[in-house]
């Protein structure tokens, strides 16, 4: 029997039963008590009222439930439906909610299909800009007015050297120097004026800093001109430390050069010109102002050799060198060699040399015309032998070895073809090292050159560093932000972190402790999958085996991991100022709270709860958990159990929520903060009762 029918004769019969005890009343004698007649009244006011909690009960608190479960359903993803099952007694509403559902979902397909084939022209020519700024040697940076990063790459990441991502939306002056970005942009602006045609030809100079002052960043500024107005800024950045230290090391030599030895040669200067003015000195005075002179000139000689011995350090600096396999240098040796009818063949294991490759191609080449010409040498082998800091790259033939005089003089030889025409002893000089010949064994020989080994292993991606860039929505280069305005900020412009942690047990009061944090930033709306954080944490304390089948963290697994003292630190730079999200954010909150002293930071950030919200939302009825949400909304869970696998799944349940709150009139973060503590306050309250 269906729900209706039964709650039809629910009615029915107290219906009947009213009427008879009404018949009952009007039998009663004449003349008998007021009394009488008011009995048969009441019992019929109880019956009415116990019908009417009986229709409260079975229909509309049922209905309430369903309407609810419905607004979430219209918000959910594909494979959401309604749990038919709770709603039996309101059969055949949820079938139908089921069907209009999933009618609402073949029509949410469609549109998605013609937006995805609309967009696909603007990824392909995104993609490609992605490509162009991962391979720039440069960091790259785009800004709006206020400062706030709306793209990057994985060199502005490098040299920026902060841990899951810059931060899309981040401002960017608390990274750096403020002044010279500051002034940069304001230089722009004003000679720009009104002629944005100018003003997108026209780039500055910019040398700033890192604002710990670890490293000096040298690059240039240009203006975003769109719509004919001055929306934002490109900062090209590249790490000028070491270059600066040079140059002003340069500087020190030219000083040293041109005032500290300006003296001993006046000194020399006026020794000889008295000799000169004075040919009948006698012998004594003459000896004495001989000796001056040979003093001073000893003495100019070694403080000359010492400036030029240093010079040349410094010069090697300034070159442009890179990091080069030592395979892909002998390729490039032996298809020269082979123009000019000489063979030459690769030996050895590869090694990752620092040098500049364009020069020593040349150089290797020079010496093989000179072999062959001097020894009628035609075949050769190229192989380079790392040690430790150093690499041997080795040029080897059959044959004797070239005498070292003859190496001294092919140094003076110019090099056809090198920049700024350098000699071969030039290019060993921008290179610190120099040449030798030797015997190798078995009948043959080699010349040997020593060279810088690359610093780093090749490949290597810095932590935290993306496949590709991370496009942040541009239309907040139209968006002018006041200081003071969050509250007022609409949920779906907000930045957000969504967070969650793994902790030893659930008492934090009672000694347990954090061992995983992780995050992802919300950015107008978009999930940032780019944009995480993700730390595992040494407690300190065992981790109990109950707590361990829960989340699968064990204690082999964070013995060699840093505390949270030094963990939460690296996630509250991350954090920076965006609204801080997480699902029954109480208790993370209460475990990283408590940690904030020994860190040194706080957490002070606004925090919305997408349990507390769910409650808002859909009232008491059904569950609020995690799993729970994601069941109805549809959201898939990858990693349950693990923080950033749930801080992921909370990212989309509270995306979800944010058209739902639209749609009750909570629009922004003060709507947002306010109906949450309304929900707070009413349950606390609900509770004490």
């Amino acid at each position: 029997m269906s729900g209706r029918r039964r709650l039809g004769l629910r009615f029915l019969a107290l219906g009947a039963l009213g009427a008879a005890l009404a018949g009952l009343g009007a039998t009663l004698p004449q003349g008998a008590p007021p009394s009488a007649a008011v009995t048969p009244a009441l019992v019929v006011a109880a019956t009415v009222l116990a019908a009417w909690k009986l229709v409260e009960a079975a229909l509309l608190r049922r209905l309430a439930a369903l309407a609810a479960e419905t607004n979430v359903l219209a918000h959910a993803e594909e494979e959401a439906r309604l749990p038919e099952a709770r709603f039996a007694a309101l059969a055949p509403l949820p079938q139908a909610v089921n069907a209009l559902a999933e009618r609402l979902f073949q029509t949410r397909r469609r549109v998605e299909e013609a937006v995805a084939q609309s967009t696909a022209r603007v990824e392909e020519q995104k993609s490609r800009l992605a490509a162009i700024l991962n391979d720039l040697h440069d960091g790259v940076l785009v800004c709006n007015l206020e400062h706030q990063i709306l793209l990057y790459n994985r060199r502005a990441l490098a040299l920026l050297g902060l841990r899951g991502g810059l931060g899309l939306g981040r401002n960017l002056l608390p990274l750096v120097a403020r002044e010279p970005v500051l002034h940069a942009l304001e230089r722009l602006t004003r000679a720009s004026g009104q002629d944005t045609a100018a003003a997108e030809e026209r780039h500055a100079q910019v040398l700033t800093a890192l604002a710990d002052g670890r490293a000096l960043l040298q690059g240039r500024m240009g203006l975003v001109v769109t719509g004919g107005q001055v929306t934002g800024y490109v900062l090209t950045l590249a790490d000028a430390t070491a270059e600066l230290a040079t140059l002003g090391k340069c500087d020190a030599l030219l000083r040293q050069a041109s005032e500290e030895l300006r003296q001993p040669i006046a000194n020399l200067r006026a020794a000889a010109e008295t000799l000169a003015d004075n040919p009948e000195l006698p012998p004594e005075g003459r000896a004495e102002f001989e000796r001056v002179i040979l003093g001073e000139a000893q003495s100019l000689s070694t403080r000359l050799e010492a400036i030029a011995a240093e010079y040349r350090s410094v010069a090697g600096r300034l070159w442009p060198m890179g990091d080069i396999l030592s395979s892909d240098l002998v390729t490039l040796v032996a298809f020269r060699a082979a123009q000019a009818g000489a063979e030459v063949r690769a030996a050895g294991e590869p090694q990752w040399l620092h040098a500049d490759s364009h020069s020593l191609v040349i150089l290797f080449g020079h010496l093989i015309a000179r072999l062959g010409a001097q020894l009628g040498v035609r075949e050769f082998e190229m192989a380079a032998e790392g040690r430790e800091a150093r690499a041997y790259l080795d040029l080897s033939w059959h044959g004797p070895p070239v005498p070292m005089a003859a190496l001294s003089v092919w140094a003076e030889d110019p090099l056809e073809g090198a920049l700024g025409g350098l000699s071969l002893g030039d290019v060993l000089q921008r290179h610190h090292s120099d040449l030798w010949s030797e015997e190798a064994g078995g009948g043959r020989a080699r010349i040997r050159m020593p060279l810088a080994r690359a610093s780093r292993a090749r490949g290597a991606v810095p932590e935290g560093a993306l496949s590709r860039p991370e496009f942040f929505d541009f239309d907040l280069l139209h968006q002018p932000l006041v200081s003071g305005a969050l509250g007022r900020t609409p949920l779906d412009r907000l930045t957000c972190v969504v967070f969650d942690t793994e902790t030893t047990g659930l008492n934090p009061s009672g000694g347990d402790r954090l061992i995983s944090i992780g995050a992802v930033r919300i950015v107008n709306g978009r999930i940032l999958t780019g944009e995480t954080f993700s730390a595992l944490i040494n407690p300190g304390r065992s981790i109990p085996a109950a707590s361990t089948r829960f989340h699968g963290i064990t204690d082999a697994m964070v013995r060699d991991c840093p505390p949270a003292e030094a963990v939460l630190p690296e996630f509250r730079a991350f954090v920076d100022e965006a609204v801080l999200v997480a699902h029954n954010a109480a208790f993370d909150l209460k475990f990283l709270r408590m940690a904030e002293k020994a860190a040194g930071v706080r957490f002070d950030n606004p925090v919305l709860d997408t349990m507390v919200l769910s409650l808002f939302l859909q009232g008491e009825e059904g569950e609020h958990s995690l799993d729970a949400l994601a069941a109805r909304l549809g959201v898939p869970v990858e990693g349950r159990h693990s923080a950033l696998g749930d801080a992921m799944a909370t990212a989309r349940i509270f995306l979800r929520f944010v058209d739902m709150l639209k749609e009750r009139g909570i629009h922004t973060l003060d709507d947002a903060v306010r109906s949450s503590n309304m929900q707070v306050e009413l349950r606390a309250r609900g509770h004490a009762f």
